[in-house]
């Protein structure tokens, strides 16, 4: 799950404001190891859909969960990382609401396309911007709100358009499936993880220490695990026994979002918030491209249509809500819930 970045050497540090280096050989690096990043997790999305296409999606989200546990013990055992939490309430707020979106954006992606479930999930900015005004009083312009209206009529046309039998003519209908909703709820609620990962990292300036970047991935690693539970054991779930080859496509998955993750991180600081956030959603069209290349996916009339909106929404809305340079910007654009 991604979290936003901060100017210091931590790898994980993501969830400071990062102030953008004048070196542009830097800030070329960190844009092609950004757009690694975007690809490993679109190469994570491929690999859930085909974790989820015998096991259940909470059970791979667990696993996930599980390897990002692994790595921050690693990482403390090793003395690259120091967790001492102080905001706990908005550390499990983090960790519960982003171990729900990475719940839904999994149990989405079994269900519906993977380039369907990722575009869905990666309008998370709008929501974060909402949120970020309601919870921590930062207005959004309002153009960003005009270009929140073009976001959600773009996911009301991929929920509720369908195709008749002539492929040129569009219905609006409930013609939506349980996956598409679950994409939008993993869109909403990874926007209120990244409003906690920013209340819980801010600087109050009354002296209060505020929670470090190993802090904060931790506390969503292990609530996040927590989340899956019900899901995955009984009474409301139950455990499907991987096959071997099963366990080494979850090792896959754990593993390949938790190097994007330090990656992505890492890259953040050389990069402004609208670089960051415009080559972050390339990880959607890459999603779809290995949907269609490798898992035979197609697409749609409605999805074109509802993705060009939905894009032009996002996008706009990165570009509206960023300050202008040297200011700190009032909504963070990298997903909480990778």
């Amino acid at each position: 799950m991604a979290l936003p970045a901060t100017p210091s050497s931590d790898p994980l540090g993501s969830s400071r404001t990062p102030t953008p280096q004048p070196d542009p050989g830097a800030a070329r690096r960190a844009a092609l190891t950004l757009l690694i990043s975007s690809t490993l997790f679109a190469v994570m999305a491929a690999g859930t859909k085909l974790a989820t296409r015998r096991l259940p999606g909470a059970e791979v989200a667990l696993v996930r969960f599980l390897a990002g546990i692994v790595v921050t013990a690693a990482a403390v055992g090793v003395g690259a990382a120091r967790i001492r939490p102080s905001r706990w309430g908005w550390l499990v707020a983090r960790g519960f609401f982003g171990g729900v979106a990475v719940v839904m954006y999994f149990a989405s992606i079994q269900a519906v396309p993977v380039g369907v479930a990722t575009l869905l999930n990666q309008t998370q900015p709008i929501y974060t911007m909402l949120f970020s005004w309601a919870l921590l009083g930062e207005r959004p312009r309002r153009a960003a709100l005009g270009a929140l209206g073009l976001a959600l009529a773009g996911v009301t046309v991929i929920v509720l358009a369908r195709n008749h039998a002539n492929p040129a003519h569009l219905a609006l209908a409930w013609g939506g499936s349980r996956g598409e909703l679950l994409g939008v709820v993993s869109a909403v609620t990874s926007g209120i993880a990244v409003t906690s990962i920013r209340a819980a990292r801010r600087d109050l300036g009354d002296g209060s220490v505020s929670e470090s970047a190993w802090s904060v991935f931790f506390s969503f690693s292990v609530v996040g695990a927590l989340v899956c539970l019900p899901w995955v054991l009984p009474p409301f779930g139950h455990w499907t026994p991987p096959a071997p080859a099963d366990w080494a496509l979850l090792a896959a998955v754990g593993l390949v979002s938790t190097v994007a993750q330090v990656i992505m991180s890492a890259s953040l600081r050389h990069l402004t918030g609208v670089q960051s956030g415009i080559i972050a959603q390339l990880t959607v069209p890459i999603t779809v491209v290995f949907g269609i290349g490798f898992l035979g996916e197609t697409l749609s009339a409605a999805f074109v249509l509802g993705a060009a909106l939905t894009v032009m929404g996002v996008l706009l809305t990165i570009i509206r809500a960023s300050p202008s340079p040297g200011t700190s910007p009032a909504t963070p654009v990298a997903s909480a819930q990778r």
